[in-house]
């Protein structure tokens, strides 16, 4: 008698704790805000951590803005905090926007996670991104065996901006080594700028033999640009983030390679790593995503 009574008593505590383990997911309320809803790569993130909040049985608020506005974002982050969410993911437009909002959270014990891009603030516990700097001198190595001479024109994203500085020194770091001139153009990763870019600089400089654009639509931009200038065949152009319309780009033979950033790991690993410093768990400071690099000799894999 006494074994079964310890044996139900066992079983008993084993539901109550696995209960107990489910109430404390269900009532975890997470609030989300990437760079916006109207990017390929953003919106994967963002379904990523949308299915691994629910896999994990966790609210997840996505209080994302529609275009890239720093300032929405910064309210956003501040309504997630006023709302008493239990952590934040932030995907920054502008990483350097959020000092005070990030003290208040600090004060409010709301911990934070950075996705893509990091912060540079003591609050921010944990960073998951695509190892830019070293998925960026990949693409350079390739630029450079695409090319026997001639300049690399870089089209990046914003003055100061983490990611896209890392993206630029990738590619540069390479290129000089190999002997190369290197053109670097701050687009604030507008297309429009990507495209205007790459019209001026072709028509002014007639050494540019490669193009790197440090996100996947200004590639394109630079493939619109080089056509209709009847230059496309004699430039090695090269994107960042793997997005579907670069791959069919890639297929048709006018954008040359792109790197693929794993947005789908990046969404997962953000929540995952959030809910762990809510738990009061040990997580790792930088979570690192390969890049991979995708030409025509691959780009059937990942269509």
């Amino acid at each position: 008698m006494k074994l079964k009574h310890l044996k139900g008593m066992v079983a008993t505590l084993a539901v109550t704790t696995v209960m107990a383990g489910a109430a404390l997911a269900e009532d975890l309320r997470i609030a989300y805000t990437g760079y916006s809803t109207d990017n390929t790569f953003w919106i994967g993130v963002a379904k990523a951590a949308a299915a691994k909040a629910d896999e994990m049985g966790i609210e997840l608020i996505d209080l994302t803005a529609s275009s890239p506005d720093a300032a929405a974002q910064k309210d956003a982050v501040d309504r997630a905090i006023n709302m008493g969410v239990d952590g934040i993911i932030i995907g920054s437009v502008d990483n350097r926007a959020f000092d005070a909002s990030l003290d208040n959270a600090k004060r409010k014990g709301i911990p934070v996670v950075a996705v893509d891009t990091g912060i540079d603030h003591e609050h921010v516990a944990s960073l998951v991104q695509t190892d830019n700097l070293a998925a960026a001198g990949i693409a350079g190595d390739y630029i450079v065996d695409q090319i026997e001479g001639g300049t690399v024109l870089i089209l990046g994203g914003s003055a100061g901006h983490q990611t896209g500085n890392a993206r630029r020194d990738g590619v540069k770091t390479a290129a000089e080594a190999a002997g190369h001139e290197v053109i670097f153009q701050i687009c604030d990763w507008q297309d429009a700028c990507a495209y205007e870019t790459t019209v001026n600089f072709l028509q002014s400089n007639s050494d540019i033999t490669a193009i790197f654009s440090a996100w996947d639509p200004g590639a394109l931009a630079a493939v619109s640009a080089a056509t209709e200038l009847g230059k496309l065949d004699d430039l090695v152009i090269v994107g960042f983030d793997g997005n579907p319309a670069n791959l069919v780009s890639i297929e048709a033979g006018e954008q040359s390679a792109t790197i693929k950033q794993d947005n789908t790991r990046m969404g997962a690993e953000a929540v995952t790593n959030l809910v762990g410093l809510i738990k009061g768990e040990s997580v790792p400071a930088f979570t690192p995503i390969d890049g991979i690099l995708i030409t025509s000799d691959n780009v059937a894999d990942f269509k």
